[in-house]
């Protein structure tokens, strides 16, 4: 009788324990291969990340990137073309860097909130720099950058409103309490996709990470883009800059494809994560550059105790073909291991 057990269990996936020596071969030529070391800064390129349920089969997402070229096969749903398409111009949006434009953005989305059950809606946003707050999504709804778009991050604590921690997090992150919302959020939707021409969303954090330094922070900073309890989710062919805290950060979320992303920070800049899938299932991440002040890729399920008491845990995460450099984090991380004997 084989008196072998497993070895670990990352999330729901289980790992068996293969024999040392080709494992150790292996994980010498992927460390040549993809790992580079130069002075404080690291190097990754990720390039393989598989074993979690339905990876060695290929039923519910790429098997072997190496020899199996299928993209993200089985995470997305593809969307029909939207009924609806306007533009943040036609509901008083204004282009030139320095005028609001939080609530044409705001307004842009409650009328849009319309044609959910009626064949969805795309706002695109042209060519220009566009301020603006916190603004949510809606169901069945793209919203579509333009080439040489930018929407920019608004300087005004007050435009980023403060919202309930998440229940995996309890108290709060950073400081008790409340949060600030994200510039881009969504809570509850389904079929949503942010994209573009390599348009960029800028979150210009440099205030928040002053206020983060100077420790006169009196909410938990919020992130880039942070989508909530959603399913059938596409973000790609963008640009994301200088994130207040995490960059892209799908919590509770399900069927999500990240891909084609240029995800850029100060390398000093602190806690400005890549991507962070949370309590999160069937998320496919890649052909993505990030630099980051913290960790390129990190997969969670909450934080500390209160993580473990929601007990919703990530799975069928898929890495591949991801690049970047972070000076002393991960290049792909994962939180809150399972663990046997």
């Amino acid at each position: 009788m084989n008196s072998e057990k497993p070895l670990f269990g990352v999330f729901t996936g289980t790992f068996i324990r293969p024999p040392w020596t080709p494992l150790l071969l292996l994980f010498g030529l992927l460390a040549i291969l993809t790992l580079q070391i130069f002075s404080t800064d690291t190097v990754f390129s990720v390039w393989w990340i598989t074993g979690l349920p339905g990876a060695d089969d290929g039923s519910s997402g790429p098997r072997d990137v190496l020899g199996d070229e299928r993209s993200c096969v089985g995470f997305f749903k593809p969307v029909p073309r939207r009924k609806v398409v306007m533009s943040i111009a036609d509901f008083g949006g204004v282009g030139d860097g320095r005028t609001s434009n939080t609530e044409s953005f705001r307004r842009a989305v409650r009328y849009m909130q319309g044609f959910g059950d009626k064949g969805g809606s795309q706002l695109n946003v042209p060519k220009g720099r566009w301020l603006t707050g916190s603004f949510n999504l809606t169901s069945n709804f793209t919203l579509f950058l333009e080439e040489g778009a930018v929407i920019l991050g608004s300087q005004d604590p007050e435009e980023w409103p403060i919202i309930a921690p998440l229940p995996s997090y309890g108290r709060g992150r950073e400081r008790l309490g409340g949060r600030h919302v994200s510039l881009v959020h969504g809570d509850g939707l389904t079929n949503v996709v942010i994209t573009g021409a390599n348009g960029t969303i800028d979150g210009q954090g440099k205030m928040w990470w002053d206020l983060w330094w100077n420790k006169t922070l009196e909410h938990t900073r919020g992130h880039l883009i942070e989508l909530l309890n959603s399913n059938n989710v596409l973000i790609s062919n963008l640009t994301f800059l200088n994130s207040p805290f995490w960059t892209i950060h799908p919590v509770y979320c399900s069927n999500v494809v990240i891909k084609g992303m240029t995800i850029l920070a100060p390398l000093n800049a602190p806690n400005t994560d890549g991507i962070d899938p949370d309590s999160s299932n069937n998320v496919c991440i890649e052909d993505c550059y990030i630099e980051s002040g913290d960790d390129l890729v990190a997969v969670k399920s909450g934080w500390d105790q209160y993580g473990i008491a929601i007990a919703h845990p990530s799975a069928n995460i898929i890495v591949r073909r991801v690049s970047g450099t972070t000076p002393t984090c991960s290049g792909v991380g994962i939180v809150h291991m399972n663990l046997f004997s």
